[in-house]
C-alpha cells in the first residue's frame, strides 16, 4: 500500500541527552512524529524502531561524549485528521495543572488562569 491508502498516526518519543561527566543534569526531549501505517500496533513498532535508531554518542565541542539515547514512547494515536495541509492540528493532549505544564515548557508567555 502507499503512503495514501494507510493511515496517518502521531507517536510522541521522548529522549535523555546525557554528557560525560556528570556534571549536568540530564535534559529530556520529545519529538512528535508523524508515521503513516496499517494499524495502531505498526505505527507502535515503527516508532520504537525510529527511537532507537535515532540514539547517538559524539564528542562535543569540549571532547566530552554526549550520549542520545531513546527512552520510549509517550503516546501513539490517530492523527486528528486524515488531510495533513498547512496549520492542521497533529496532535491534541490535555492536563490539568497549568503551573507545572509552564514550568516544563518555560511558557511565562502563556495567559495566567485561575485554577477551579
Amino acid at each position: 500500500m502507499d503512503e495514501q491508502t494507510r493511515t496517518p498516526y502521531i507517536a510522541i518519543l521522548v529522549y535523555v541527552t546525557h554528557v560525560e561527566g556528570n556534571y549536568a543534569r540530564p535534559r529530556y526531549s520529545e519529538d512528535v512524529v508523524l508515521l503513516y501505517r496499517n494499524s495502531i500496533e505498526d505505527a507502535r513498532t515503527a516508532a520504537e524502531a525510529k527511537g532507537r535508531g535515532d540514539e547517538i554518542s559524539y564528542h562535543n565541542e569540549y571532547g566530552e561524549s554526549v550520549t542520545w539515547s531513546f527512552i520510549g514512547l509517550a503516546d501513539v494515536r490517530n492523527a486528528l485528521y486524515d488531510s495533513l495541509e498547512e496549520s492542521t492540528t497533529l496532535y491534541s493532549r490535555s492536563f490539568l495543572d497549568l503551573a507545572q505544564y509552564k514550568d516544563i515548557f518555560s511558557l511565562s508567555s502563556l495567559e495566567s488562569e485561575q485554577e477551579s
